[in-house]
C-alpha cells in the first residue's frame, strides 16, 4: 500500500510539474526533478519516514526500471545509421575537442580534491555530457534542425552519448574492483571484460544482421519470423529481450546493466524489424518511457537530492567549470570545423545543455557508490542550471542572424523548413 500510494503522489506531482515547465517552454524534466525535491521530505516522509525499509527498496527497483527503459529508448533513437552519419560529419572535430576539454577539467578538479581514479573519470565524463533532446527541441522550434549548425549539434551530442556510456562502463568496473589508482592488473581485467562485452555485442549484431537478408517474400528472415508469431507485440518482446540479455551480460562482466540496455536499443533498426514494426516498437517504448517511467525516475532523482551548506563551494565550482569548459570546448572545436561569428557562439552555447544523460549518470554513480550525496546533488544542480539557461540564451543568439549564417555557402536562396536564407529567425512568440 505504501508503494502504490507513494508512486501515485510521485507520478501525479511530477506530471503536473512537468506540464508547468512545458507551458514555460522548458524541459519537463526540470519540473519533475523539482517535484521530487519538494515532495520527498514533506509528503513521502509522512507515508514512510524510514527510506531503508521495503518502501525505499521498492522505489529503488522502480528507479532501476526507469534507468533501463530510458537508456533503451536512447539507444533506439540514436540508431546505427545515426552514428554512421555522425561519424561522417566534419563536426567530429567539434565532438573530440568539446568532450576532451570539459572532461579534462572535471578529471583535474576531482584529482585536486583527492578523489579516486574512478571518481575522477566519472566527474570528467559527467562534465562532458550534452543533452540532445534539449538542443533538438530548440532547433526544431526555430526550423534549424537541418541546418549546418543543427547537424553539428546533433552529431556531437550523438557521439557524446556513445562515449559517455563507454566511460560509464569503465568507471563502474574500476569501482567494483576497488581500484583507487590505475594499476596494471586492474587495467588488464577491465580491458578483458570490455573486450568480452564488445565481442558479445558484435556477435549479436552479426546474427541480427544475417536475419535482415531478404527471403522469398521480399521480407527479411526476421520480419518473416516476427509476422508468424501470434503475439501482436512480438517485435517489442524481441527488443526488450535483446536489451535484457545484453544488460545481464554487462552485469556479469562487472559493467552496469545500463550499458548493455543501451546497446540493445542501438541494435534495433528498421532494416531488422521493418519500418512499420520499428516505428511501432519505438512508439511503444517512447510511450512507456515518457508516460510512466521518465516522470517517476526524474522525481526519484529529486528525492535523493540532499545538500549541506558546506557543499555549496563544490556545487558552484562544478557548475561554473562545466559551463565554461563546455562553452570553450565548443568554440574551439567549432572554429576548427569552420564556424565563425554568431553561429560559432551558438554552437558553444547549444552544446552546453545537460539533461537526461547527466541525471542517468548521476543516479548510476550514486547507486553504485562511485559518488556521495554531495557530489550527486552538485551534478543535479549543474544539470538543472545549464538546462534552464541554455534555451533562452541560444534563442536570443539565433534571432540575431539569418538562416544563411548557419548554412554552408551556396549560390542562391536556401530553404530550410520553409524559411529562405533571407528570412529572419522567428522570435519566441512565433517560434512555435
Amino acid at each position: 500500500m505504501d508503494l502504490i500510494l507513494g508512486l501515485l503522489i510521485i507520478f501525479v506531482t511530477a506530471r503536473a510539474a512537468g506540464e508547468v515547465m512545458e507551458k514555460l517552454h522548458q524541459s519537463p524534466m526540470i519540473g519533475e526533478v523539482f517535484a521530487g525535491i519538494l515532495v520527498g521530505p514533506m509528503v513521502l516522509g509522512l507515508i514512510n519516514p524510514d527510506p531503508t525499509t521495503s518502501f525505499g527498496e521498492s522505489l529503488n527497483v522502480v528507479a532501476n526500471l526507469g534507468v533501463f527503459i530510458l537508456v533503451l529508448l536512447a539507444g533506439i533513437e540514436l540508431g546505427r545509421e545515426g552514428l554512421r552519419k555522425a561519424f561522417k560529419e566534419r563536426s567530429m572535430v567539434v565532438a573530440f575537442v568539446e568532450f576532451f576539454l570539459p572532461f579534462s577539467l572535471g578529471y583535474s578538479l576531482a584529482a585536486a580534491l583527492g578523489m579516486t581514479f574512478a571518481q575522477s573519470l566519472f566527474l570528467g565524463t559527467a562534465m562532458a555530457v550534452t543533452a540532445l533532446p534539449v538542443s533538438v527541441r530548440i532547433l526544431l522550434d526555430l526550423n534549424l534542425l537541418n541546418s549546418r549548425l543543427g547537424r553539428a549539434i546533433v552529431s556531437v551530442a550523438l557521439v557524446n552519448d556513445l562515449v559517455a556510456f563507454a566511460m560509464l562502463g569503465l568507471v563502474v568496473q574500476f569501482t567494483s574492483l576497488g581500484a583507487s589508482t590505475p594499476e596494471g592488473v586492474t587495467i588488464g581485467l577491465v580491458a578483458l571484460n570490455n573486450v568480452l562485452f564488445v565481442g558479445l555485442v558484435f556477435c549479436v549484431a552479426t546474427v541480427l544482421k544475417l536475419t535482415t537478408r531478404l527471403g522469398r517474400n521480399s521480407e527479411s528472415y526476421m520480419q518473416t519470423f516476427v509476422s508468424k508469431l501470434r503475439g501482436q507485440e512480438a517485435s517489442f518482446a524481441l527488443c526488450i529481450s535483446t536489451a535484457l540479455g545484453l544488460g545481464a551480460a554487462a552485469e556479469l562482466l562487472g559493467i552496469h546493466f545500463a550499458v548493455g540496455a543501451f546497446y540493445g536499443g542501438l541494435l534495433m533498426t528498421p532494416q531488422l524489424l521493418g519500418q512499420v514494426q520499428f516505428n511501432r516498437v519505438r512508439n511503444a517504448v517512447s510511450s512507456v518511457t515518457f508516460g510512466l517511467f521518465a516522470p517517476v525516475f526524474f522525481a526519484y532523482v529529486g528525492l535523493k537530492f540532499s545538500v549541506t551548506f558546506t557543499a555549496w563551494p563544490l556545487i558552484l565550482g562544478i557548475t561554473a567549470i562545466a559551463f565554461i569548459g563546455k562553452l570553450i570546448g565548443g568554440l574551439m572545436g567549432g572554429f576548427v570545423a569552420g564556424f565563425r561569428g554568431a553561429p560559432l557562439l551558438a554552437l558553444g552555447v547549444g552544446l552546453n545543455a545537460r539533461g537526461m544523460m547527466e541525471l542517468l549518470l548521476a543516479q548510476v554513480g550514486l547507486a553504485t557508490g562511485i559518488i556521495d550525496t554531495n557530489l550527486y546533488s552538485a551534478l543535479v544542480i549543474m544539470t538543472l542550471t545549464t538546462t534552464l539557461s541554455t534555451p533562452p540564451i541560444l534563442k536570443r543568439l539565433l534571432r540575431r542572424f539569418t538562416v544563411a549564417d548557419v548554412l554552408p555557402r551556396m549560390p542562391g536562396p536556401i530553404a530550410v523548413g520553409g524559411l529562405e536564407s533571407t528570412t529572419r529567425i522567428p522570435s519566441d512568440e512565433t517560434a512555435r
